[in-house]
């Protein structure tokens, strides 16, 4: 066994042969322990149990101690507490190996005298790495041991052995801030001592500028008080070259319990940083790809579910396989598959850029982080998602960049992949159950015939698929012309003659039949599709009332409604102006309808963009009134010409005593402010005759006419009256 380690150990280039003494009564355990100890280079001996490791240590002297916790005859715990009472076994590293994760059990380890534990399934390439690590901090520590012992005795062994640790120390004088400094101060500064005194403000002025006041703030600490923790920070040499340094400090008080002086210590650790940041990458990114690790993963995972909870955020994860990777890779071989594998890694990433997700939804701002969990097997979090469709979409995303094949080492091949998806909170309150089910839905998308994606929710996944599919077709419908405009007439009430329209668009697809508003609208809001829409609709309107103007047919005014985005947009007045202009249409026979949350989301731009419009000489109306914030103090701010009572009051109003006095009030209310109100939803003529007895001005609905095609307009119109008789 000897001999091979030191065999091993002239093949890595380690001079000197270190021994472990691996103790655990599982011998397949230590079988796998030697075998990896002894690849690194190490001699291992081994023990069952506490008792023979405790005279494996008398005989052999181990420079490291691997110790299982649980083990007949003696446990782990103590034999770890009868070591430490050997002679010499001081600052012997005793690393414990542990399944029980209970913080009782890692403090129990501790108590006994662990310098660390591992638990298990042990990550077995970086445990040589470990042990390698905690063997140069022994030695570290007993190097400074024996040199604390010779300080008194010989002022130049200090100098030495601080050269070797990269440990200088200082002082310095509360009063005047002067400070003395060692040599090895001086030279991790990278400046002459010239026995001359230094200051506080000369080694601030060495700290890199971005920890400087981090610095400054400790020593005020340490100077008022006394008391400071250690302190990692950079320092800039002279010559530019940055190096990591750890200080610490112990201060002298007098009686009255003022500090006098502090006594500190600054040690350079830029290697032992370099060799952690190493020991961290190999246990959190993968090697091949340098993507996050599924315990990488698993944290960030961990860490969203609690900022959606507070941000009251959806994420989404998504596990990807690779369809039919094991051919490729046996048809090409394994390099060839890693260097697939890399480039899969490359296209996820590009898939995850955030231009990508504001191109496709406008007002997207989720985030995302892709991972390899191993072979062909990645994995996504989506974050900071408003709606659990955004996952669909970086998922359609996904198959979509897979279309194109890949060329690599001369071969052209096409990999595809299959897509599980499960979203936070809906399909599960943990990282566990959440990565679980989007594994289920990708062996449910795997089942039903490979590349496509699937939604753990199956009345999810058709819901996304369906808004999708609204989403895409929506999106030609303009070049299309699928969409049309329909018009509903609007009765003035005195007068008994239709004066008015409202603009009302229709879409039938030859892949979804007649689509309704409620269904489309929604989307093309989200999408952004309502500005190149809302534009068709206001000119098609426009265009259909001039041409009625110019025919004799007397129709006064065209109400259009017009969403959030379209009125917040900034060319939005220069659109209006433009189809005014166009059009050759009156200004005062287009009526824009607002909603009253339109207004309310940000009250001074509102009035802002209302008194503009006014200046153009159109119509503002606001629908749907009585559901929203409906405030009078508000309402006296806008330059309205007319409200519209939602149908929700008018729908019972014969019936309803409380709708009844909304909307009486609502119309004694408009008046007293010179606004014209109108009633949507009229359905019966017992409605209409008590709008009528209630004196509002003008009305909408069934009962008049449903919304209906241009041509049927101008037939309705040329009757100019409506029957106040029941039509039964």
């Amino acid at each position: 066994m000897k001999q091979n380690a030191e065999r091993t150990a002239d093949q890595l280039g380690i001079t000197k042969i270190q021994r472990v003494l691996v103790v655990d009564d599982d011998v397949a355990s230590r079988k796998l322990m030697r075998k990896t100890l002894m690849r690194e280079g190490f001699e291992v001996i081994e023990a069952e149990n506490g008792e023979q490791a405790l005279a494996a240590f008398d005989e052999q002297r181990p420079d490291l101690v691997l110790l299982d916790v649980e083990m007949p005859v003696m446990d782990g715990f103590t034999a770890c507490m009868k070591l430490r009472q050997r002679k010499d076994a001081d600052h012997l590293p005793v690393l414990m190996v542990t399944g029980l994760e209970d913080m009782d059990s890692v403090n129990r380890a501790y108590d006994a005298g662990a310098t660390d534990f591992i638990a298990k399934p042990i990550n077995w390439p970086i445990l040589g790495h470990r042990i390698r690590y905690m063997l140069r901090s022994s030695e570290t520590l007993v190097d400074l041991a024996y040199t604390v012992q010779e300080l008194h005795s010989n002022r130049a062994r200090l100098t030495n052995a601080q050269r070797i640790a990269k440990l200088g120390s200082w002082e310095i004088d509360t009063e005047t801030l002067l400070m003395t400094w060692s040599e090895e101060v001086y030279r991790l500064f990278g400046i002459e001592s010239d026995n001359r005194t230094a200051s506080l403000s000369e080694l601030l002025s060495m700290i890199h500028e971005e920890d400087r006041e981090q610095v400054r703030h400790w020593f005020s600490l340490a100077l008022k008080t006394g008391d400071a923790n250690d302190i990692n920070h950079r320092i800039s040499n002279p010559n530019g070259n940055v190096r990591n340094v750890y200080q610490q400090v112990e201060a002298i008080v007098d009686q009255d319990g003022k500090v006098t002086q502090l006594h500190g210590t600054i040690q350079d650790i830029t290697e032992r940083q370099k060799f952690e940041d190493k020991i961290r990458e190999l246990a959190y990114f993968d090697s091949l790809t340098g993507l996050p690790n599924r315990d990488s993963f698993k944290m960030h995972v961990d860490q969203s579910i609690k900022a959606a909870d507070r941000q009251k955020y959806k994420l989404a994860a998504l596990f990807l396989d690779l369809d039919d990777f094991k051919r490729i890779n046996d048809t090409f071989g394994h390099t060839f598959g890693d260097m697939l594998l890399k480039s899969v890694a490359e296209r996820l990433q590009d898939c995850l850029r955030a231009n990508d997700f504001i191109s496709h939804v406008e007002t997207a701002a989720f985030t995302g982080i892709a991972a390899r969990f191993g072979g062909d097997e990645f994995a996504i979090l989506l974050t900071n998602m408003h709606r659990s469709e955004d996952a669909a979409i970086v998922a359609q995303r996904i198959l979509d960049s897979f279309t194109h094949s890949l060329t690599l080492s001369g071969h052209e091949v096409v990999i595809t992949p299959t897509i599980g998806i499960a979203t936070y909170p809906a399909d599960g309150d943990s990282t566990e159950i959440l990565l679980r089910n989007a594994d289920t839905a990708m062996y449910s998308a795997k089942r039903i015939g490979k590349n496509n994606y699937q939604f753990y929710n199956n009345s999810m996944n058709a819901n996304a698929r369906l808004r999708l599919t609204i989403e895409n077709q929506l999106r030609k419908a303009l070049e299309r012309n699928e969409l049309q405009m329909n018009y509903q007439p609007q009765l003035e009430v005195k007068g008994n003659r239709f004066v008015a329209i409202e603009a009302l668009v229709r879409w039938h697809n030859e892949e979804l039949g007649n689509v309704p508003p409620s269904d489309f609208i929604p989307v093309a809001e989200e999408s952004g599709l309502i500005i190149p829409i809302g534009e068709w609709i206001l000119r098609t309107a426009c265009t259909q009332l001039k041409a009625w103007h110019d025919t004799g047919v007397a129709i006064e005014r065209v109400a259009v409604n017009i969403s959030v985005r379209q009125f917040m947009h900034p060319d939005f007045l220069a659109l209006v102006k433009d189809i005014l202009d166009t059009t050759g249409l009156d200004p005062e026979a287009v009526e824009l309808e607002i909603t009253e949350s339109l207004l309310m989301a940000d009250v001074e731009s509102a009035i802002q963009i209302l008194h503009e419009l006014k200046k153009l000489g159109v119509l503002l109306a606001i629908d749907d009134f009585g559901t929203g914030y409906s405030s009078l103090s508000y309402l006296k701010r806008f330059p309205i010409d007319r409200l519209k009572i939602d149908q929700s009051f008018i729908f019972d109003i014969t019936t309803n005593v409380e709708d009844a006095a909304i909307t009486k009030a609502v119309i004694a209310m408009a008046k007293s402010m010179d606004i014209r109100v109108i009633a949507e939803g009229v359905e019966t003529i017992e409605q209409l005759n008590y709008l009528t007895e209630k004196n509002c001005e003008e009305v909408q609905g069934y009962y008049l006419g449903r919304p209906m095609p241009a041509h049927e307009i101008s037939a309705l119109m040329a009757s100019h009256k409506v029957s106040r008789q029941d039509k039964e």
